[in-house]
């Protein structure tokens, strides 16, 4: 949330009469210093979301988000009082202990207010725009966020945390101003709803994505990147996931070694610092320092998909075992902590345990010598990091960042030892709902490492996935539900639901070639431009109908790729693999209607860039096809001993030209190793080829049908990456397509 902030300064120009100066009156205010009985919420205490039901035995008489609120609101004639949040929010637990459980600040809410409180990662659309909201107006935004809004749902003031007395004075001055000057602020929250929706629904004039604008952005973006630790900005420091892998896509596309060095530095900085559970694996969910060393401590699912990914891309480009290792020990995390028996995966972990943030991670160097003993302990604590300053002075939260090389035995040792003692701790709690969303991220990121790192079981792992999200969250009329708790499937899915999901169906096709897979992702594209399509302008509402104070558009990329990022890059992944006119088509009216927002949107336009730039020109990875599908190519992630090999399945009725097809008119089959096919050191081996007779052709040709392998020995190769590229044309007995080159860049284990 924090990269947007800077968007959003032109509204707070953009209110008029009391309210603005109203508003202004309540931040200044805010900024400057007979309820429950303690018996459950019943609306809270059978909830579907394990946040809400934290929040059950709150003074605060909460109402979830629905008619009932809205309707008493009305009622009443008194505004809403929206609460934001979600299970691993420390600052949420805060606000509960200081706010939600004071007699006087609850007593205020419950009489001149109606309370209604949401799980932001049940309902993200919704919190993404009431988020706006405190954005526009305060000039930030963050979590728990509290949003005052009329019985229409149109609002008119929002805060993050702030503190209970602070809290309580604003209290009173809304309740002031609801009462005396309501018709203005009626007026001017109409106005400001329509400002957003405005904002968010506008339209911007196409733009040509060339392979030279990338690369101007890229540029940029790298020279952006902090020389020293990497990531993007000062802290907070999020990963950003969808800029490190437009970054590596730059890179293999058009061999920019300064995003790939940005990247680089980012990940090694990140697997060394405090972010990264090095006793455990995964990652906390940003740094509040510039060095990736002291965590914020909760752990998301789709933190750790998005950042397992990015290691194995990294992995597979570099060869670097410290990607393979960090990606591995990610994933076995998930599995071990996060996998839910049903298939799918849980949520979250909370940041914090035993009342404090952090209590299950930090330690104190006395800890650390009773398990060492005083030597080793004392040595451990000077080389993890004694933190100087702050919320955790004086104690340890383990970094490698200063280890020198030889000492990293001493330190797995050492962790070996840790671990043993942390895992009889009380853990944080965990979130476990499942959110479709999310599982959608895990699944596509296991199928790769099942591949790139040559181990079944995360395959395994992510096909049992794959069926429970399709069988356990999808209705009878085969709509994706979003989340899923105790059993129950529930809320109907947004946007990005049905786009990541479907992302990890494609991503089951291209490791095991089962046609439901693609079946299943062709389904929900469909069911994608059906359900969030604008039918004017090609782009993609987050929900199916009005949520809040309009249906928003989501097109730009934060902790997450945007809705319109992630519905994109489905659309032309399924577009390369089948022959779909209508999908062609979605595709690019969506590519018209949000390339002018992704260049002017810079870093956080980079999910719709890569999605533009892979349908204008080629996919990257292991995984391309041809002949709008017909042709489906595997190539190695790896020349190892001198040996790599292409196996290519061909679909029913169609073939390639053999590397000899017999006839000058048609494009031979090859494969050229950095650019030379000649090369003495190098043998290509070719499928024998079977002699036919075509419709278009007076004499036989030789072609290639059904399964084969093209293979290569690379010897004496000198190179850090071998640069393969396969040329083929794919024909049926009528027609020949056009010849396509697919370029493959692979890393040579033997140097």
């Amino acid at each position: 949330m924090f990269a947007r902030q800077k968007s959003f300064r032109y509204f707070s120009f953009c209110i008029s009469g009391f309210l603005f100066l109203f508003l202004i009156a309540l931040q200044s205010a805010a900024l400057a210093t007979s309820s429950n009985s303690g018996s459950a919420n019943k609306r809270l205490i059978k909830s579907e979301s394990p946040y809400l039901r934290l929040h059950s035995t709150d003074l605060v008489q909460w109402y979830t988000w629905g008619d009932e609120a809205f309707e008493l609101a009305r009622s009443l004639d008194r505004p809403l009082m929206v609460s934001f949040g979600y299970t691993a929010c420390h600052w949420c637990h805060v606000m509960q202990e200081t706010h939600f459980t004071e007699p006087k600040i609850s007593n205020t809410i419950n009489e001149h207010f109606v309370p209604v409180i949401v799980d932001r990662e049940r309902r993200t659309a919704l919190d993404e725009s009431y988020m706006l909201v405190t954005q526009a107006l305060t000039q930030s935004g963050g979590w728990p966020n509290t949003v005052f809004i009329t019985p229409e749902g149109k609002p008119f003031y929002g805060t993050s945390y702030i503190p209970p007395e602070s809290f309580q004075q604003l209290l009173e001055a809304i309740k002031g101003g609801w009462t005396n000057n309501r018709p203005v602020i009626l007026a001017d929250s109409d106005r400001l709803a329509s400002l957003l929706i405005e904002y968010q629904t506008r339209k911007e004039e196409a733009l040509q994505i060339t392979p030279e604008v990338l690369a101007e952005l890229s540029r940029e973006i790298s020279a952006s990147f902090d020389p020293v630790s990497g990531g993007l900005g000062a802290a907070p420091k999020f990963f950003q996931p969808p800029v490190l892998k437009f970054l590596l896509r730059r890179y293999e596309m058009d061999k920019d070694k300064s995003a790939l060095a940005a990247v680089e530095r980012t990940l090694q900085s990140v697997a060394y610092g405090g972010i990264h559970d090095h006793l455990e694996g995964g990652f906390h969910r940003y740094a509040v320092d510039p060095n990736w060393r002291i965590p914020h401590f909760e752990k998301m699912l789709y933190d750790q998909a998005q950042m397992a990914d990015v290691y194995l891309e990294a992995y597979r480009i570099t060869g670097n075992e410290l990607y393979a290792q960090t990606a591995r020990k990610t994933l076995d995390y998930v599995l071990a902590d996060l996998l839910a028996p049903e298939g799918g995966f849980y949520s979250t972990r909370d940041a914090d345990s035993e009342g404090e943030e952090g209590t299950y991670y930090v330690w104190k160097s006395s800890e650390i010598e009773e398990i060492l003993g005083k030597d080793d302990g004392e040595k451990a604590a000077r080389m993890f990091g004694i933190i100087a300053d702050g919320e955790f002075q004086n104690k340890i939260i383990l970094n490698l960042d200063s280890v020198p090389p030889s000492e990293m035995q001493f330190a797995k040792e050492a962790f070996g030892k840790m671990k043993t003692v942390r895992d009889r701790r009380i853990k944080p709690v965990r979130d476990e709902k499942i959110i479709a969303a999310w599982n959608g991220m895990m699944i596509a990121s296991l199928a790769s490492a099942s591949h790139i790192l040559n181990e079944p079981r995360y395959g395994e792992a992510a096909s049992a996935a794959g069926e429970f999200v399709w069988k356990e969250m999808r209705s009878s009329d085969a709509v994706i539900y979003r989340s899923y708790f105790e059993g129950k499937p529930s809320l109907d899915s947004e946007l990005d639901d049905v786009a990541q999901v479907g992302l990890g169906m494609v991503r089951l096709f291209d490791i095991t070639g089962e046609p439901k897979w693609i079946d299943r992702a062709i389904e929900l594209s469909k069911s994608m431009v059906s359900r969030f399509a604008d039918e004017e302008t090609g782009d993609f509402f987050a929900t199916d109908s009005t949520l809040g104070f309009g249906r928003v558009k989501l097109r730009s990329d934060n902790d997450q790729p945007s809705g319109n990022g992630s519905a994109l890059d489905l659309l032309t992944r399924v577009a390369k693999r089948v022959q779909d006119f209508k999908t062609n088509q979605a595709t690019e009216k969506a590519i018209s209607a949000l390339s002018g927002f992704a260049v002017k949107g810079r870093s956080g336009g980079v999910s719709i860039l890569s999605a533009i730039d892979q349908y204008l020109r080629s996919e990257t990875g292991p995984f391309r096809y041809a002949g709008d599908g017909v042709v489906r190519v595997t190539g190695p992630s790896f020349v190892e001993d001198g040996k790599l090999s292409f196996k290519l399945s061909i679909a029913e009725g169609w073939h390639i030209n053999a590397h000899k097809p017999h006839d000058h008119d048609l494009i031979p089959t090859t494969l050229e190793l950095n650019g030379n096919n000649q090369k003495a050191s190098t043998v290509i081996n070719y499928p024998e080829a079977e002699t036919k007779q075509l419709s278009f052709s007076d004499s036989p040709v030789a072609v290639l049908e059904g399964e084969l392998e093209i293979s290569a020995n690379v010897k004496d190769q000198d190179n850090e990456a071998v640069t393969a590229v396969l040329a083929i044309q794919s024909c049926s007995d009528k027609v020949c397509l056009l010849p396509e080159r697919l370029e493959f860049r692979i890393h040579n284990l033997t140097q």
